[in-house]
């Protein structure tokens, strides 16, 4: 199915395009320190809602990487963008990236994988699970949420049968043992205190990735590029020019 997505920038932007992917619960907004930054120094930005998240729709069908690769790729048809493109994902997105980029190695110039899941611990998947059952929906339905952060309004806002499917398709993924091989260059970087993507785990990938590096951001957490936006940005420039 086609995605909502989202551009910025110039489509002759001069130095080419990044497709960012953002992760479970959260939506193309999230980006927009990163936006901003690599627009203004000449990258145009394609920003995709994935199914059920932000403003794309959620079908209510069963819903693995294949199909959210499925959905990528019919959205990226339909666009002007200029590959190979840098691909940089969060969480969920990281883990789309990497298995798209097995599959279509020419679509890619290299990926910045941010807090990917190696493993996601049994807690956190039990705790994931105890949050979409009565707190989900008495939050959503007392509205409650419009008084939390950012990050928790839209997790709540989010379709609950997306955030199901997550769940229950991704929960058993261990890319720890073995990752989709790729041929292009990947970056990893993960917060030092992440329980999603425990970095041990994002750093067993890296030893395993081929012309892969491993970044730890210190004091920070799954969502990194949030309480350390300054030292995400440097990394994320930083392995730009790489």
């Amino acid at each position: 199915m086609q995605l909502s997505v989202k551009q910025y920038g110039d489509s002759k932007a001069n130095q080419g395009d990044i497709i960012l992917i953002h992760g479970t619960g959260a939506r193309a907004e999230m980006w927009q320190p990163q936006i901003d930054l690599l627009v203004s120094l000449g990258y145009r930005c394609i920003v995709p809602d994935l199914r059920g998240h932000g403003e794309s729709h959620e079908p209510q069908e069963k819903t693995d990487i294949h199909v959210h690769m499925q959905d990528l790729l019919e959205t990226l048809e339909g666009l002007d963008v200029r590959f190979p493109a840098v691909f940089a994902g969060h969480s969920l997105g990281s883990i789309i990236s990497i298995e798209l980029a097995h599959r279509r190695p020419e679509m890619f110039a290299k990926i910045l994988a941010v807090s990917m899941p190696g493993k996601v611990p049994n807690l956190t998947v039990k705790t994931f699970r105890l949050l979409l059952g009565w707190p989900y929906r008495q939050i959503k339905d007392t509205h409650i949420h419009r008084n939390l952060g950012w990050r928790e309004r839209v997790l709540i806002d989010t379709d609950h049968f997306s955030l199901s499917q997550i769940v229950e398709n991704f929960a058993h993924l261990n890319y720890t043992k073995a990752v989709p091989p790729v041929t292009c260059p990947v970056h990893f970087t993960v917060g030092r205190l992440d329980v999603v993507a425990p970095y041990a785990s994002v750093k067993a990938m890296h030893k395993i990735v081929p012309n892969s590096t491993f970044h730890v951001i210190e004091w920070a957490g799954h969502n990194c590029m949030d309480s350390q936006t300054k030292k995400f940005n440097q990394w994320f420039l930083e392995k730009l020019k790489n």
